[in-house]
């Protein structure tokens, strides 16, 4: 009888100390440490925590410039599904919003300070199409990029700021993945601007590392105007 109880009494106990729901403990894993300090001890995982950095994907740095016609107040929305803002500047001044002043050379003013863009950053649990696309070497990665960002319709400044940002990638990848997102892929990323602009340009580079050379569909990319009020975004994903 003692044994039996013994028994039920560690069962109950594994079974409390296991809860992760009822009790609202956090469900954890172990693994051993490799410390030289302690090398037996077991270190704590969050499951949540390690499926959410293997989830997310970090929408890198877009920036949004805007060019009006003549000197104007703008109000500039961003309404992303699926998604956490990680990084934002400047600080809205608005529900997820940015009004400024703003000018035909592109600057823009808010609370006497000029800014040359709007930046923000987010985590998103949503993919990213890679089923057509480019493949890059470290060689080619600069005539790429200068080729298919004039394409899309970026100006040299707005081509200068995107190459100098992405390039480095290319290079240390030295074998890329490159594909341009489609609308699909915005219609989680809502921007709405007031006035409304008569070019709305937004331009996303997904980039996945490759091991080897894989066929791929090569994606045929539509030539971009720009006309009247152009607002122009570009951001990216390195995976």
């Amino acid at each position: 009888m003692k044994v039996i109880l013994l028994f039920s009494l560690l069962v109950a106990f594994n079974s409390i100390k296991g809860r992760n729901l009822a009790g609202g403990a956090k469900t954890v894993i172990t693994k051993p440490s490799t410390t030289k300090t302690n090398p037996g001890k077991p270190t704590k995982i969050d499951i949540k925590t390690l499926l959410r950095d293997r989830l997310t994907n970090i929408l890198k740095k877009p920036v949004i410039y805007l060019y009006p016609e003549e000197p104007m107040d703008v109000s500039v929305q961003l309404d992303i599904k699926d998604s956490k803002f990680s990084s934002v500047y400047p600080r809205f001044n608005g529900k997820n919003t940015w009004k400024v002043h703003a000018e035909p050379n592109g600057d823009l003013t808010i609370n006497n300070k000029k800014y040359p863009y709007l930046f923000w950053e987010a985590q998103s649990y949503k993919s990213q199409e890679t089923n057509e696309g480019f493949l890059v070497t470290d060689e080619n990665a600069e005539a790429f990029l200068e080729e298919k960002l004039k394409i899309l319709g970026l100006n040299e400044k707005e081509q200068t700021d995107f190459i100098t940002f992405w390039l480095p990638v290319l290079l240390r990848n030295k074998l890329s993945l490159c594909t341009f997102q489609s609308k699909k892929f915005f219609k989680n990323l809502e921007l709405n601007v007031t006035p409304k602009p008569d070019s709305l340009i937004r331009v996303f580079l997904t980039i996945k590392k490759l091991d080897e050379v894989v066929n791929v569909k090569e994606q045929k990319l539509k030539a971009v105007e720009r006309t009247g009020f152009t607002v122009v975004e570009w951001g990216g994903s390195n995976f």
